[in-house]
């Protein structure tokens, strides 16, 4: 019995040592708490102006544990240059953390467009859509991924310059909730357009061709 006391003992006492050895002043226990930024857009996500109009960024707002933060805006909008621009704010915190928001600047050509895609349409499976004209170069099309029933896409998209098209990010843009952004999109002439769509893995990313009827 007293063989088995002493061995607790010396079993205790390298415990006890091996303890203290890894909790020393160069390795201590601890925790930390890292806060991460909140960056939001002020106003809407897409803008829209016209080839040689200002744009005037509304920025966004970023916070830090309550506490407003800065942020860098990364990409740039030439105003004279139809097309779609990108421009991100971002805020990474002092753990090197990044937030970001993005908002979309589309530049529409100032000259009159030759073309008016409102009218029927069907895809190129014999699906049926409408496309309703906004203004010159602003339409709304309520079967952009030319697939009827819950997944139908209902939209609005620009023709920038007579040859791209561009449907803005869209939450939810069908019954089941769907959100659609065009990757890219072109008119051929007044009776044929297509585009391709980051819409979920439903849809995938080939083109989608639609005639007039």
């Amino acid at each position: 019995m007293k063989i088995t006391n002493n061995l607790i003992k010396v079993f205790s006492l390298v415990f006890s040592l091996l303890l203290l050895a890894s909790c020393n002043e160069e390795d201590p226990i601890g925790s930390e708490i890292t806060y991460y930024a909140d960056v939001q857009l002020i106003g809407n996500r897409t803008i829209a102006i016209v080839e040689g109009e200002t744009f005037n960024d509304p920025g966004a707002t970023s916070v830090i544990n309550g506490e407003a933060a800065d942020y860098t805006v990364m990409g740039t909008v030439s105003v004279n240059v139809p097309g779609v621009y990108n421009l991100t704010y971002e805020t990474i915190n002092a753990d090197g953390f990044a937030a970001s928001a993005t908002r979309t600047v589309v530049v529409l050509s100032s000259a009159p467009s030759i073309y008016d895609l409102s009218g029927n349409w069907t895809r190129s499976n014999g699906s049926p859509a409408e496309v309703v004209r906004i203004s010159d170069r602003e339409y709304t099309h309520n079967n952009a991924g030319g697939v009827t029933g819950a997944n139908q896409l209902r939209v609005t998209f620009y023709n920038i310059d007579d040859d791209l098209l561009y449907i803005p990010y869209t939450q939810g843009a069908s019954d089941s909730g769907i959100s659609v952004e065009s990757l890219d999109g072109h008119v051929d002439d007044n009776n044929h357009f297509d585009w391709n769509l980051n819409a979920s893995g439903f849809y995938g990313t080939f083109a989608r061709v639609f005639t007039r009827v």
